[in-house]
C-alpha cells in the first residue's frame, strides 16, 4: 500500500523521537521513522489535526504541543 492511498489512520503506537505506528483501518499498518524525519507527524494545536508531511524539514524543532499521541486521526496531504 502506498502512503497516498491511506484515507482514514489512526495512531496506533508512538515512540517519542524512534517511530510512529498508523493503523489505516483495513488491516494493515504504516510504520513512520522519527529519527530521518521527526517532524513527519505534526499536530496543529488549534485543530488537533495530525499531519502527515512526507518530505523531510531540517532545522526545525519539535514543540511538546504538537507531539502526536496514540488515538490521534492522521490527515494524509
Amino acid at each position: 500500500m502506498r502512503i497516498d492511498e491511506i484515507t482514514k489512520a489512526k495512531i496506533d503506537t508512538v515512540k517519542p523521537g524512534v517511530e510512529a505506528t498508523l493503523d489505516n483501518g483495513d488491516g494493515t499498518k504504516t510504520v513512520v521513522d522519527l529519527k530521518k524525519n521527526p517532524n513527519a507527524l505534526v499536530k496543529d494545536p488549534a485543530t488537533k489535526k495530525i499531519k502527515l508531511n512526507k518530505k523531510p524539514q531540517d532545522g526545525t524543532a519539535t514543540d511538546p504541543a504538537k507531539t502526536p499521541k496514540p488515538g490521534d486521526s492522521v490527515e494524509v496531504e
